[in-house]
């Protein structure tokens, strides 16, 4: 019975050991914070409060390059189209009505931008009838010029980049 009552306060005692805080411990996980703190600090600040954080179209595709395909038309056999994008954000646009005999081309040359609510759309400019294009891995594919939604239809309106 003795050994019981003695055995009885050791183990109480070695609970409450495991129990209490380690201010070391405390310390040691503070120390990150303030480095962290301390290196954010001494880092160039951006001024621009537009640029999107993480991955976008424009920065991790490979979006310069001619795209070629033939969007449907209501009244021909297609619309053959080239949309050239550069790198200085200008493009060239060409559209040929097939079927509508000679003189059906059209070119376009303007800029174009990112939209920064939509980072994989872009938009053409005034020259190019506002047009909006999602970019995709080696395509473009025409949008709805005032949403920048995909067009609801099973017609094609992608154009396929020329890897060439």
């Amino acid at each position: 019975m003795k050994k019981t009552i003695l055995i009885l306060p050791l183990i109480t005692l070695a609970l409450a050991a495991c129990s209490k805080p380690n201010t070391d411990t405390h310390e040691t996980n503070q120390a990150p914070e303030n480095t962290a703190a301390q290196t954010q600090s001494m880092q160039p600040t951006n001024t621009q409060a537009t640029t999107p954080v993480g991955d976008t179209a424009e920065t991790s595709l490979d979006w310069i390059g001619e795209y070629k395909g033939i969007f449907p038309c209501a009244d021909c056999q297609g619309i053959e189209t080239e949309l050239e994008l550069k790198a200085d954000k200008t493009y060239e646009l060409t559209q040929e009505y097939v079927g509508k005999g000679k003189n059906n081309e059209s070119k376009v040359k303007g800029t174009f931008s990112f939209d920064p609510d939509h980072p994989s759309v872009i938009r053409l400019d005034k020259a190019g009838e506002n047009r909006k294009f999602f970019v995709g891995e080696n395509f473009v594919e025409a949008r709805d010029i005032n949403t920048g939604k995909a067009i609801d239809s099973k017609l094609n309106y992608k154009l396929q980049k020329d890897l060439n």
